[in-house]
């Protein structure tokens, strides 16, 4: 009966229209980023980059801890940025911006809706204003005769002087109601004209290139020059739905001339067995920013104490180095690494350099042992752990200032000292290519093929990905149509059509998948609400229709609404979901 009713209000949504979140967002974010597709992304960074859209960065207030670890700039764009502060003042217009050293037309076009202009000596003497974001939602899913429920609540709260708390709270999908099961949360105060910033509660901490010290997800594979090189964002608040990677304790960080020392006390055990006395992890990092480099020291350590069967022992310990350095608009970045337990050291060496005004070059080269752990690790790699690793990765950008076709073509090994398989060595390859062809100011054309060579198990794995995207006056349409051979020969595709107003849009999506071996599913990115990101991998012989609702309602609310509908997903019933989101920012 359940099921019934979700079916019949989703059809009936689906005849009168849906309003969704814009695609726009999205596609800044990947521009940023440097990714394909969402399917590549993390989602930290999703929600971390989605903070600054619906918020700004005023980069002529914050402090300059905040310009070097907000993770928008390389470390010579800080740098250049901050140095401009100091002897021209404010920055006036994004024409001034792009003037500035490390910056281009380009790059600010990317940046723009991501930073404001506004503020200066005024904001800055008024205190900078304060203001609240509360998110409420709460959502339903039925799978079969299953009906299950879930809620979040999330609020935050900036005083404009410093001081700025943020709450989550929520329950997991569960058949019966109850109180929230899931907590995180944080209060941080960072003066906006002292050089320091303290954080107790639930907090990122991210350094160097990801070597030793990178908490939550990361992608494996180079798809992009820009990929290859990691904006560390050091230590900053937590403010997730979920909170599973983040580190909970207290962390500070002091700037003091040219220098920046962060440091933190985390319980990694503290939110699955309480604040007793578990392991506790001290880790400490010290940069050092000049005008074309950046250089920082990290070390951390974990203890366990001692109980009745074990004594105390320390399960894992690394010190990282890393340094950054441009010269003539080339970046050079390595990190070194040493697991003090283990006694073995992992070492990352890259570099990005401009060929002519239009193209860009990378090279990323990596020695990850098989004995090297790989617990809060997260540089790049081929596959999924920062271990057993021997890499080298090769990447061409073509992005004319004019012209219709721009795209990227890169090259990523690696061979694994521990063999997968016994009977032979054990060597990745992947090959990619993909581009963007603007057919017209209306239509766009994107295209990406991949294979992946490995001498274990099936050898060969081919994915064609086929992107048009139209939009003319506020409307739009996207198809997707994805083939993956590997196992054996799979198929999704998708139409989505659109159209979006100043405080309305609508996105309407059918998907179809024929995937019968489930080595050969596929992933496609499905929009959902700010604060939550959703890539479900389809496997099966089926359909998925989606939908989701964005209405501004006032200049402080926004509605969200979303649903989808799937079916045919193998040794799977058929499933439905409704989820219902407001925003609340004054």
């Amino acid at each position: 009966m359940w099921r019934t009713i979700l079916i019949t209000i989703m059809m009936l949504l689906l005849v009168f229209g849906s309003f969704a979140q814009t695609s726009e967002d999205m596609d800044r974010i990947l521009e940023l980023t440097g990714y394909a597709s969402p399917e590549e992304l993390d989602g930290y960074e999703v929600e971390r980059l989605e903070s600054y859209l619906e918020r700004p960065l005023k980069i002529n207030v914050v402090s300059a801890s905040v310009i070097r670890s907000c993770g928008l700039f390389s470390p010579y764009q800080a740098a250049s940025l901050l140095d401009y502060r100091s002897r021209h003042g404010d920055v006036m217009s994004y024409a001034e911006l792009s003037a500035v050293d490390g910056f281009t037309a380009q790059i600010v076009s990317v940046l723009a809706p991501f930073i404001t202009l506004e503020g200066g000596d005024a904001v800055r003497a008024a205190g900078g204003g304060a203001d609240v974001d509360i998110a409420v939602r709460g959502g339903l899913k039925v799978a079969g005769d299953d009906l299950t429920g879930g809620y979040g609540l999330k609020c935050r709260f900036n005083s404009g002087n410093g001081l700025a708390m943020a709450l989550s709270a929520s329950r997991a999908y569960d058949k019966s109601p109850g109180l929230p099961d899931i907590f995180t949360g944080s209060l941080k105060w960072e003066p906006l004209r002292r050089p320091f910033r303290i954080i107790a509660g639930d907090f990122n901490a991210r350094f160097g290139q990801g070597l030793a010290l990178w908490n939550g997800m990361s992608m494996t594979g180079l798809p992009k020059a820009s990929s290859y090189f990691r904006s560390a964002a050091g230590i900053s608040s937590s403010w997730s739905y979920t909170g599973s990677s983040s580190h909970t304790g207290a962390a500070c960080d002091l700037a003091f001339s040219r220098f920046r020392l962060s440091a933190f006390v985390s319980f990694p055990e503290a939110k699955e067995k309480g604040f007793q006395m578990q392991s506790f992890l001290p880790a400490v990092n010290l940069a050092w920013y000049g005008r074309n480099m950046s250089m920082s020291m990290t070390h951390y350590m974990e203890f366990s104490p001692a109980t009745e069967l074990l004594p105390g022992y320390i399960p894992d310990m690394k010190t990282s180095a890393d340094i950054a350095v441009c010269l003539k608009g080339t970046d050079l970045f390595s990190e070194v690494a040493f697991d003090w337990v283990n006694m073995v050291p992992a070492v990352l060496f890259g570099m990005i350099s401009p060929v002519g005004e239009d193209m860009r070059f990378a090279v990323h080269l990596r020695y990850y042992p098989d004995s090297f752990n790989p617990s809060r690790s997260a540089a790049p790699r081929s596959v999924s752990k920062c271990a057993n690793e021997y890499g080298a990765s090769l990447c061409c950008d073509y992005s004319p200032r004019s012209g219709p076709l721009s795209g990227s073509l890169s090259v990523d090994s690696a061979y694994f000292p521990v063999s997968k398989d016994d009977a032979r060595e054990s060597v990745h390859v992947r090959i990619m290519a993909d581009g963007e062809l603007r057919l017209s100011e209306a239509w766009l054309l994107k295209f990406r093929i991949s294979e992946r060579i490995r001498t274990w198990g099936q050898p060969f794995k081919t994915d064609v990905r086929t992107d048009i995207l139209w939009s003319s006056q506020g409307f739009s349409v996207s198809g997707r149509m994805n083939m993956l051979n590997y196992m054996s020969t799979g198929f999704l595709g998708y139409l989505e059509g659109g159209y979006k107003v100043e405080n309305i849009a609508v996105y309407v999506r059918q998907l179809g998948f024929a995937i019968d071996n489930w080595d050969d599913r596929i992933y496609a990115y499905e929009r959902d609400a700010p604060g939550s990101f959703s890539v479900p991998a389809f496997y099966g012989r089926g359909m998925n229709t989606s939908f989701m609702l964005s209405w501004r309602f006032s200049r402080w609310g926004r509605l969200y609404f979303n649903g989808s509908f799937t079916y045919g997903q193998k040794n799977k019933p058929g499933k439905a979901g409704l989820k219902l989101q407001f925003v609340f920012s004054f």
